[in-house]
C-alpha cells in the first residue's frame, strides 16, 4: 500500500508537469503561427527548427532509450525461458508496429477524410499564381485537355457568372459547375480535417509509449527504485511532451479545445500505465509471460516511434525549402 501511494503521487506529479509542457509547447506554436501572418520568412525557420528538434528528441528516445530497453529484458527473457532460437524477434515486433502505424493513419484518412475525387467527374485543381495587377489568380483545369479557364478573383471572390460564361463549352461541367468551382476556404476545410486526423493518428502513436512507461514504473516494488525511475521519466517526459505538444499543433489549424485534449489525454496516459502495470504485479501470475507481453508491448511501441520520427516529424521537414544543415544540427541537438 505504501508503494502504491508512493507511485500514485508521483503519477499526479507527472501528469501535471507533463500537462503544462504540452500546452507551453502549443501556446509557443500558436504565438509563432501569428507572428508568420507578418514576418513570415523567419518564424518560419523558427517552427521549422522547433519541429526538428523534437523530431531529434523522438530518435533519441528511440534508439538510447526503447531500443537498449527492449534488448535487456529480451535477453533476459532468452536466458530464464532457455531460448535458443537465432529469429530477432523484437525486430520483427518493432517493424510490425511501424505497419500497424502506417495502416491506422492511411485508413482513418481513408475513411474519413474528404474523398473529393471520388465525387467529381470533372476534376479541378486551384493553384495560386501569384500576385497580378494587384488581383489573386487561380487557375481551374477540367480533366478535359481543352478546358482551361483563368479566372481572376479579388478579395478571395470569385465572379460566378464569368466562369460560367467561360465553362459554357464544356457539357460535362455545366451540371458540376457548383461544385467543381474550388474556392480557398473549402480547401481549407479539407486540410483541417486532415490535419486533425493526423493529430490523432500522432497522439495515438505517442500516448501507446507512454502507457509503456508508466507500465515501467508501476512494476518496480521499492521506493527507492520508483523514486529513481521517476526522477529519469519527468525529465524526459518534460522535453517529450514540449515536443509532442509542437508536433499536435504544426499546422495551427486544430482548435485549442481539441489540441489541448489531445495533450491532457498523452499525459494522462503515464499515470494510466503505472496503474496498470501495479495491477499486474500483484497478480498471481508466472514471471515469463508476464516479461514476454512486456517485451512485445514495448517493441510495438518502438515501431510507433519510428514511424512518427522518420515520416510524421522527420520526412515532412527535410521537404521544404530550408537550409538542411541548420535543421541537421536542431535534429542532433533534439538526439542528445
Amino acid at each position: 500500500m505504501k508503494t502504491f501511494l508512493l507511485k500514485f503521487i508521483l503519477s499526479a506529479i507527472m501528469f501535471s508537469v507533463t500537462s503544462l509542457a504540452g500546452i507551453a509547447a502549443i501556446m509557443l506554436r500558436r504565438k509563432l503561427n501569428r507572428l508568420a501572418e507578418v514576418q513570415n520568412r523567419r518564424t518560419e525557420w523558427i517552427l521549422t527548427l522547433l519541429s526538428c528538434f523534437a523530431g531529434g528528441v523522438f530518435m533519441g528516445t528511440c534508439f538510447l532509450d526503447i531500443f537498449p530497453h527492449i534488448n535487456e529484458h529480451y535477453a533476459h527473457f532468452r536466458k530464464e525461458a532457455n531460448w535458443s532460437t537465432e529469429f530477432p524477434l523484437p525486430e520483427f515486433i518493432i517493424c510490425l508496429g511501424f505497419f500497424l502505424v502506417y495502416l491506422l493513419e492511411e485508413l482513418i484518412l481513408k475513411v474519413f477524410a474528404p474523398q473529393t475525387e471520388k465525387r467529381k467527374r470533372c476534376r479541378t485543381i486551384s493553384r495560386h499564381l501569384g500576385n497580378i495587377d494587384g488581383k489573386d489568380s487561380s487557375l481551374s483545369i477540367c480533366s478535359k485537355p481543352d478546358c482551361v479557364m483563368n479566372s481572376i478573383k479579388n478579395n478571395n471572390e470569385i465572379d460566378i457568372q464569368q466562369v460560367t460564361q467561360t465553362l459554357k463549352h464544356c457539357s460535362s461541367c455545366l451540371d458540376m459547375l457548383t461544385h467543381e468551382v474550388v474556392i480557398d476556404k473549402y480547401l481549407n476545410e479539407e486540410s483541417k480535417t486532415t490535419d486533425l486526423l493526423k493529430s490523432l493518428t500522432f497522439a495515438f502513436a505517442i500516448s501507446f509509449h507512454s502507457v509503456l512507461e508508466g507500465f515501467a514504473l508501476g512494476v518496480q516494488d521499492n521506493s527507492a527504485g520508483i523514486l529513481t525511475l521517476f526522477i529519469s521519466l519527468i525529465i524526459h517526459k518534460s522535453i517529450e511532451a514540449f515536443s509532442v505538444g509542437l508536433q499536435i499543433n504544426k499546422s495551427g489549424n486544430n482548435s485549442l479545445i481539441i489540441v489541448g485534449s489531445l495533450i491532457l489525454a498523452y499525459a494522462l496516459m503515464t499515470p494510466i500505465g503505472s496503474i496498470i502495470g501495479d495491477f499486474i504485479t500483484n497478480l498471481e501470475i508466472n514471471e515469463l509471460p508476464k516479461e514476454g507481453i512486456i517485451i512485445g508491448l514495448e517493441s510495438l511501441a518502438a515501431g510507433t516511434f519510428i514511424y512518427v520520427t522518420f515520416l510524421e516529424v522527420l520526412a515532412q521537414e527535410r521537404a521544404n525549402d530550408h537550409s538542411n544543415l541548420l535543421q541537421l544540427a536542431a535534429i542532433f541537438i533534439g538526439f542528445l
